[in-house]
Formats: structure tokens, sequence, C-alpha cells
């Protein structure tokens, strides 16, 4: 029940920064006009994990400075576990494991010709969270950890409209300091390929 609460909250959150995006600020200093504008964007992830794939949904809230540099938030949190066979503790040898995976923290995003109908951005991803282990036939909790994220990737972004542009992306997910005897780190990193749907104002 607090997975899902933490995830109902971080799409909230995207969707109010998106109700801040019609105020606009311009500032003049030495003839430069720089352009400052805000935006929400729910999201989903198909996520690799320990060979499998699972689902991640959340969403990300920034600000856009000059339609070139952004930064903000982001969260998500695993709604379809990926599953697989227990490789550490002997009470758990070949049984059938799944894990899940919460996280949250800031983004940065650099973006090329935001003026384009298609336009490219490399955003980083730094966040930190929590990872646990699962018992799939009885439902037992078997051990968890918390975790740190840093996550790079290409965003792909199509402006069908002012106000919404839908947004592929695909990053890589490497994981540190987790201690689980099932997964290692490597084990929890993995590739993400996901779908953003950002609600701002993109004039």
């Amino acid at each position: 029940m607090k997975r899902y609460s933490f995830i109902l909250l971080t799409i909230l959150l995207s969707i109010y920064s998106y109700s801040q995006t019609e105020k606009i600020l311009s500032l003049d200093h030495h003839l430069k006009t720089r352009t400052i504008t805000s935006y929400g964007a729910p999201l989903v992830n198909f996520t690799q994990m320990n060979k499998n794939w699972g689902v991640l949904i959340g969403g990300k809230g920034g600000v856009l400075i000059n339609q070139k540099f952004s930064f903000g938030g982001i969260g998500m949190g695993m709604v379809k576990d990926p599953k697989f066979n227990g490789a550490g503790s002997p009470d758990f040898n070949n049984n059938p494991l799944e894990v899940s995976l919460g996280s949250g923290g800031l983004f940065v995003e650099y973006i090329f010709n935001f003026n384009f109908p298609v336009s490219l951005s490399i955003p980083v991803n730094l966040m930190a969270g929590g990872v646990s282990v699962k018992d799939t036939e009885t439902d037992t909790k078997i051990e968890s950890s918390g975790i740190y994220i840093l996550e790079p990737g290409i965003n792909v972004a199509f402006r069908v409209s002012a106000n919404f542009a839908p947004t592929i992306n695909v990053s890589y997910r490497q994981v540190f300091g987790s201690d689980l005897e099932n997964l290692t780190n490597k084990e929890i990193s993995g590739l993400n390929l996901g779908l953003i749907l950002k609600f701002g104002n993109f004039n």
C-alpha cells in the first residue's frame, strides 16, 4: 500500500508542476532574454532487472530555462515486479522470488533543438531509494536494502502542441550501495525503455 501511495503522490506532484506552467518569466539583462517555464510529466518505464522485465511508473516535474536546460524532481516505483530464482540464502535457493524497487531524487537535462517538432535531450537522474526481495509463493519479504542510483539517458520529444510533448526515453540504471544476498548491484542495474508525457508551456 505504501508503494502505491508513493507512486500516486509522485504523479500528483508532476500534475501540480504542470499547473504552474502558465507562469512565464522573461528577464532582460544586457539585451539578453532569459525565459523560465515549468512542466510536469507522468512516466512509465519498462525496466530490465536480473535478466527479467518489470514496470515502473511515476512522475517528474521541472523548470525549463532558455529552452536549453532543465532540472527538477523525479520519483518512481515498481508496479510489476521482475521474478527470478533465489541464489543467496540456503533457505530460499531456487525458490521463485521477485524484486521490488522505489526511488526518488533530482534530474538535470540538456536539450538540443527545442523549437523543432522533434528534439533530442540528455537527462541524468540522481536518486536514492530502496529495493526488496520477497518469496513469490508465500508473499514473505526476505530482505531489503537502501540504494543509490545514477541514471543517464537519451530522450526524443515530439512536440505535438504548444502544451504537450510525448517523449520516448532510453536510459540505464546504475545501482550502488545494495547489500542484498540474492541480488548484486549489477543485477539490480539495467536498461529502461520509457514513455514520458510532458505537459507544459512549450512555446
